[in-house]
Formats: structure tokens, C-alpha cells, sequence
């Protein structure tokens, strides 16, 4: 899965930088978990197509901030540490930083994107691509908690980017969702809401099982419209319940 991250933009960063920045995005969508341990430093150099030099310093950067820790010895390498992912509070906290209108933008962009996958999927998906979708859509509706469902609720999304067979569109995926997914299921990992996208998983899943373009690319934005307005109403819910001393 690492070397889907292979050419994500990082736009202005330098190439170590950007290398740091791709790994992260991988433990935002879920691809990197806590605990998962990398792959030897040559061959995750190769897999995201870097020097092992290039690596090394992406990976120092990553220690500083306490993403990533290495351990010596038998059994040792570099893993992904427990500190990588935010705390509920802390999203809450970002939540309050941002606007309506950086929220509905954020929506917009996600919303497009996938209407650009599911079309392409629809196109192009073997049954290879179907069943790893369809079992991501499984995963998604067995997950009960906010961590589960911001990594298989990722994982779902990317793999329709595989499915899709385009490099760029599977980048795009990956960018939004590192930003997006946990925002997301933090605002609305309700029992209806859960049920509500894994139904709309399924219905953008048999259009793309049927080779309906056009419903295909409509159901995926629909699915982050509706999304968007639950992020935005989480943010209003928010913003009416901020103590004035908090404000």
C-alpha cells in the first residue's frame, strides 16, 4: 500500500520534506497504522522512488515529531508510533480553528475528486478491484468506533482510486482523506450516520459493478455533499456550545 504514495504532491516542500509529508498521509488515511512497522530502509526508498539518504533524513524529521520511533537490535526497525494520530480532543480543538467556508471548500474538493474516481472506476475496475472495494465496504460497516471508521472509511475511498487505474486521481484521494476522514467520523460516528454511508458505499459500488458512469460519478458526489453538511453541522454545533471564555 506504501507505494500508492509514490509521486503524492507536497507542493513547495523540499524532497525529504515531502517524503515526510506522504508518510503522514499515509497514517491519516489509515494505509500506516500505530504499532505497523516500515519496510527495510532500501526498499521503502524504492517504493517511494527516493535514496535511501532522501529517506533517512524523512524519517529523522518523522522521529522529531514523534511519529515514528526505531528500535535497535533483533526484531528492530523503524515503526509507527502511537503518537502519530491525534487525540479526539485535539480534532475537536482543529475543528474550532476552522471556518464554514474552509469546511464547505474541504467538501467541495472531496466531492469532486470522487465523482472523478467513480466514473473512471465504472470504466475501468476488474473484478479484482470489486471484491478488495466490496470487502473495504464490509470492513466499514462492522467498525464501531471512530478510529476504525476513519481507517476503513480511507481505505475504501483509495481502493476506488486503484480501481479507477489512475495514479493522479489515487494521489488526490489520499491527500483529501488525510485532511478529511478523521474531521469526518469525530463529527459523525452516529449509528445513522455509519448506516447512512455504508449504504451509499454499496449503491456507488454496484454503479460501478454495472459500468453506469453517469450514476456512478453522481452517487460519489452525493456522498460527499451530504458529508460536507455534517461537518459544517458539527462545526455550528460546536461554535452554539463554546463556553464565552473558550470563545
Amino acid at each position: 500500500m506504501i507505494a500508492q504514495l509514490r509521486g503524492v504532491d507536497a507542493t513547495g516542500a523540499g524532497l525529504s520534506d515531502r517524503i515526510s509529508r506522504q508518510l503522514e498521509s499515509a497514517i491519516a488515511v489509515g494505509l500506516l497504522n500505530d504499532g505497523d512497522r516500515l519496510p527495510p530502509e532500501n526498499i521503502l526508498a524504492e517504493q517511494l522512488g527516493v535514496s535511501s539518504i532522501t529517506l533517512r533524513q524523512s524519517l529523522a524529521e518523522m522521529r522529531l515529531k514523534g511519529l515514528v520511533e526505531t528500535r535497535r537490535g533483533r526484531g528492530g526497525g523503524s515503526f509507527i508510533s502511537g503518537k502519530a494520530l491525534a487525540t479526539p480532543e485535539q480534532l475537536v480543538s482543529e475543528f474550532k480553528r476552522r471556518s464554514p467556508e474552509d469546511l464547505r471548500d474541504l467538501g467541495d474538493l472531496a466531492a469532486t475528486v470522487a465523482a472523478g474516481v467513480g466514473r473512471r472506476a465504472a470504466l475501468r475496475a476488474d473484478e479484482q478491484d470489486l471484491r478488495r472495494s466490496r470487502e473495504l465496504a464490509s470492513r466499514f460497516a462492522r467498525a464501531s468506533t471512530a478510529e476504525e471508521l476513519r481507517r476503513t472509511d480511507s481505505r475504501f475511498h483509495i481502493s476506488l482510486g486503484v480501481a479507477a487505474q489512475s495514479r493522479r486521481l489515487t494521489n488526490a484521494t489520499i491527500q483529501v482523506h488525510s485532511e478529511l476522514a478523521a474531521l469526518m467520523w469525530i463529527a459523525g460516528a452516529s449509528t445513522a450516520s455509519i448506516k447512512t454511508a455504508s449504504e451509499e458505499h454499496d449503491a456507488i459500488l454496484d454503479a460501478i459493478e454495472r459500468r453506469d458512469e453517469e450514476a456512478a460519478d453522481r452517487l460519489s458526489a452525493a456522498h460527499f455533499e451530504r458529508e460536507s453538511e455534517t461537518l459544517l453541522d458539527f462545526f455550528l454545533e460546536l461554535a452554539t456550545t463554546t463556553k464565552p471564555e473558550e470563545a
